[in-house]
């Protein structure tokens, strides 16, 4: 699955809810402005836990904690946007344009 996630205010929200079948998760930043803090399993918190700084930051996470409700919280504007993915052989990574 390839979803998206757009803030609507600066509290804590569920970007994807828990799944026991799912077994690794990417979420990246895709949106510029305010940094966007993760939570597992437990409610965001503006400053705290992983923090997606800048466009293109992603965090991929696998085991236990993927399977668990991911929260986020975008403390700016409330306008954030996260990428999400959870299809298998399928990585984000932050970095330059390659060119062939």
């Amino acid at each position: 699955m390839i979803d998206t996630h757009v803030f609507s205010s600066a509290i804590s929200e569920e970007i994807i809810a828990a799944d026991i079948h799912r077994d690794h998760i990417t979420i990246q930043l895709q949106s510029a402005g305010t940094p966007v803090y993760l939570a597992f399993g437990e409610t965001a918190v503006d400053a705290t836990g992983i923090c997606l700084l800048y466009p293109g930051c992603s965090v991929r996470v696998t085991g236990d904690k993927a399977r668990r409700a991911v929260n986020g919280i975008e403390p700016g504007d409330g306008a954030g946007v996260v990428g999400i993915e959870t299809t298998e052989d399928v990585e984000y990574r932050p970095g330059s344009y390659i060119w062939f």
